[in-house]
């Protein structure tokens, strides 16, 4: 992962920030099977986007790095049938966080074909999105289940109370994190 901003923010000068962010994030593997680690991995895509259509960042690459990582991490936790464990051996937060970050799939999808000339020759970011697509249903799955009165009645829900209800109306109405 590359960064690189093309436009300074009112005069100020991060070159040695963003030197130093590349030199950590240089040659990392971003893969991941935690839902909230997965989401974090595609609402940054989401940002990315924005920022790309903005013209204030340069990395495109980055936005191929994200989604790709997210779609092999993605598979591995799909395999792991994790929905299907007891509502006591599940966080809300952590799978709310996935849910998160499948609304940003469907925003970033609404971001490109607000501007498709920017990503004409990234046509495998267009591939990232079709092979993402079929974990789309993971949103209901999630946010029903945690819907359920039962669920948060559950002692992992309450455990964790604040942070489930706060993933959960973001879940619910995203844009507000989503869209900067």
């Amino acid at each position: 992962m590359h960064l690189t901003i093309l436009k300074k923010t009112e005069g100020l000068d991060l070159s040695n920030e963003i030197t130093v962010l590349n030199t950590i994030c240089k040659g990392k593997n971003w893969v991941t099977e935690d839902p909230l680690g997965i989401g974090g991995l595609l609402c940054e895509a989401c940002r990315v986007t924005q920022m790309i259509i903005s013209e204030n960042f340069e990395q495109s690459e980055l936005l191929e790095t994200l989604l790709d990582s997210s779609l092999e991490g993605l598979e591995s936790y799909s395999r792991m049938n994790s929905l299907k464990l007891p509502i006591e051996n599940r966080l809300a937060f952590r799978e709310l966080g996935l849910s998160i970050g499948m609304r940003a799939v469907e925003e970033v999808r609404k971001l490109i074909e607000k501007k498709p000339d920017l990503f004409k020759k990234r046509d495998h970011v267009y591939k990232l999105l079709e092979f993402l697509k079929p974990y789309t249903p993971l949103i209901e799955t999630i946010e029903n289940c945690w819907l359920e009165r039962s669920s948060r009645e559950a002692r992992s829900w309450t455990d964790h109370c604040d942070i489930n209800m706060v993933m959960l109306a973001t879940s619910l109405a995203p844009d507000g994190f989503l869209i900067l």
